[in-house]
């Protein structure tokens, strides 16, 4: 087992009346089986397709096919997509690291077009337009706009443009067989804010130099380990019930905040991923409510100075999910300075990271004597491997979440309300 959660600050030991009884942990490991049996029927009906990704070999045989002949011949990456369809690259490009510049366009505001159009070369360009169903307005404008602006360079779409969608239907999937654009598929059973795993997140990491294949090894473990662990281990699930049975108990707040500039985007994703998913205004058999917990982006220590004195003082209706990396990369020691003349003579021959280590244990234990529940999940690295892992196991705590809260976790209708309206509004 790589990445653990701790939970101490979660009890009522801890935090008094707004944290959770040794009784109530006691009983997840019951729990956590009776729904991983429920999980495994409704796996086995086609659901949680995201699950089945980490083994899908075809998968990852094409995606390297489509982008090894391509490494080392562009300087620009450049992902048109949205939501689903860009944060994960983020993520992925953030907290592994890129070989390329990447651009990512998300909007349809004018300024982000024209500024990403201002700043690459097409010459040594390539685009990766990815949106499953092929019809998301945002996509579809900046594809326009950009391949217009291939075409008026004299620049053939194929060399230049790759197409993530549904490996069958959809404009975009017409749009790229007409042209005999190279592509990539994000099955027709994963929703698009649980696709990082899919094409939609692997073929732009793979252009960027990222070892994806790494990636789905420690997205597989994690899969093994809410289907044949312990339960005692399955910290996915575990950590879905406990923020969902805090959700139940007035915490309608989660702040998601990893210690690690390089997990800043990670954050976004997993606004997303929650948020989307557990809000409702329908239980899954169609009773009227308003479900979900809103997910807060924090990075640490930066937002110690911003939000962190809300967390602390203000309305005691969060619970706070750090993200803790053991071993830093690149770390080093702290050398000679005057350090005793800025009252900081405790940091000479520490390293950074244990200096943000700290800060992170500060804040937890900070929290705690404030009456706040908070959890840490800590990672012993961050590399490929326990990224895969991460980003599956808080899928997993995802669909646990939308078991207890009552919710279906991949269905989006208020979003699609607002696009209906938005078609309309321009004529369609």
């Amino acid at each position: 087992m790589t990445i653990r959660l701790e939970i101490t600050n979660l009890l009522n030991e801890a935090v008094g009346e707004h944290g959770l009884s040794a009784g109530h942990i006691a009983a997840l490991d019951e729990r956590v089986a009776a729904l991983r049996a429920r999980l495994r029927a409704e796996r086995a009906q086609g659901q949680h397709g995201y699950l089945n990704l980490p083994a899908n070999s075809d998968m990852l045989e094409s995606t390297l096919r489509v982008t090894q002949a391509r490494l080392g011949r562009f300087k620009h990456l450049v992902v048109l997509g949205i939501g689903g369809s860009s944060l994960g690259v983020r993520t992925l490009a953030q907290s592994m690291g890129a070989t390329v510049d990447l651009h990512v366009v998300d909007n349809t505001d004018p300024a982000l077009l024209t500024e990403v159009r201002r700043v690459i070369d097409l010459k040594s360009s390539l685009f990766v337009v990815t949106s499953k169903s092929g019809g998301t307005m945002e996509t579809v404008v900046a594809l326009g706009y950009f391949v217009g602006e291939l075409r008026k360079a004299g620049l053939p779409l194929k060399d230049h443009l790759i197409a993530v969608t549904d490996p069958d239907a959809g404009a975009l999937r017409a749009f790229a067989n007409a042209h005999d654009l190279d592509t990539g598929d994000i099955p027709p059973e994963v929703g698009g804010r649980f696709s990082v795993l899919s094409a939609a997140g692997l073929l732009p990491a793979a252009l960027m130099n990222i070892d994806i294949a790494a990636l789905l090894e420690g997205a597989a473990a994690t899969e093994q380990l809410c289907t044949e662990s312990e339960a005692t281990e399955d910290w996915a699930a575990r950590l879905g019930l406990l923020m969902a049975d805090l959700c139940e108990r007035g915490k309608s707040s989660l702040v998601f905040m990893p210690y690690s500039s390089r997990l800043g985007y990670l954050s976004d994703w997993f606004v997303q991923l929650w948020d989307e998913s557990l809000g409702k205004n329908q239980t899954r058999d169609g009773r009227d409510a308003h479900i979900g917990q809103t997910a807060i982006r924090a990075v640490g220590a930066t937002d110690q100075h911003s939000q962190l004195q809300l967390f602390l003082e203000g309305p005691n209706d969060k619970v706070l999910l750090f993200v803790k990396i053991d071993r830093h990369g690149a770390d080093f020691r702290l050398g000679d300075f005057e350090w005793d003349a800025f009252g900081a003579g405790y940091v000479k021959g520490k390293s950074p990271g244990e200096v943000l280590n700290a800060q992170l244990a500060g804040t937890a234990q900070g929290c705690a004597e404030r009456s706040r529940p908070n959890a840490t999940l800590v990672l012993p690295r961050l590399d490929g491997r326990a990224m895969g892992e991460l980003l599956m196991g808080l899928q997993i705590a995802t669909t646990y979440a939308g078991y207890v809260l009552d919710v279906n976790p991949y269905d989006q209708p208020g979003v699609e309300l607002g696009k209906r309206i938005s078609r309309r509004m321009l004529g369609a």
